[in-house]
């Protein structure tokens, strides 16, 4: 009867461990697709878009860096995250024009119900931070976004 008691208490420790290494629970509200491709790390996101009216005598250059409107993704990353997104992001710190590309944005509940899809084209990273102290085991960091155009493809009308 020990012996049961023994291999029940080491399967359950066993268990716990396979599980904790899994993959993180916030993922799965999240689904994140840069140019089609499904991006694992993604647990969070914010976008805002707000329409400021420029003045027509307004001489400044008007382009990405500098737009009328409010254009931002923000996203929130683990380490697994920043693996996948860690070519486009390092091409944005080049000295060349960085990569530009099409996202797609999942929100799902619990039950993987599929609440809203947004995309976003022209997409390319303009802020990346990152914080850690004392001893740790996972980060989280924020990569923003500019883009160009927002479409809201589908929402849940429950």
């Amino acid at each position: 009867m020990k012996k049961w008691i023994v291999f029940a208490a080491l399967l359950g420790c066993l268990t716990a461990a396979a599980n904790a290494a899994g993959p993180d629970p916030r993922e799965r509200n999240f689904k994140f697709f840069v140019d089609g491709v499904e991006t694992d790390g993604i647990v969070g996101y914010r976008i805002a878009f707000a329409r400021l009216p420029v003045n027509r005598t307004d001489s400044r250059r008007l382009d990405l860096s500098y737009s009328p409107d409010q254009r931002q993704l923000i996203i929130t990353v683990t380490q697994k995250g920043l693996n996948r997104l860690q070519d486009w992001l390092n091409g944005a710190t080049d000295t060349g024009s960085p990569l530009s590309k099409t996202v797609a944005i999942e929100a799902r509940d619990n039950q993987d119900t599929l609440l809203a899809r947004w995309e976003l084209s022209g997409v390319i990273p303009s802020t990346f931070s990152s914080a850690a102290a004392g001893n740790i085991s996972e980060i989280d960091s924020t990569v923003e976004f500019v883009f160009d155009r927002l479409r809201l493809v589908q929402a849940n009308g429950k």
